[in-house]
């Protein structure tokens, strides 16, 4: 969702993104940045064909939702 603020410019509301990390700690690039969780879960899922090798993370507000190296719960 996005809303005007004070200013008359638009604030996104983006809680959700997709991160590609190097290793545990060491984030490479945030490669999606969405407010709806169903287009993040599938931002995620693509991410993890397109990088098979590298460490995916669907985080919501800096919490962890799903890894691409721990099978999906």
């Amino acid at each position: 969702m996005s809303s005007p603020d004070k200013r008359g410019s638009w604030i996104e509301n983006l809680r959700f993104s997709v991160e590609l990390c190097r290793n545990e700690t060491n984030l490479e690039e945030v490669v999606a940045r969405m407010s709806d969780p169903t287009m993040a879960r599938a931002a995620f899922d693509l991410a993890v064909v397109h990088w098979p090798l590298k460490l995916v993370k669907l985080c919501q507000c800096g919490r962890i939702l799903r890894r691409s190296d721990r099978p999906k719960e």
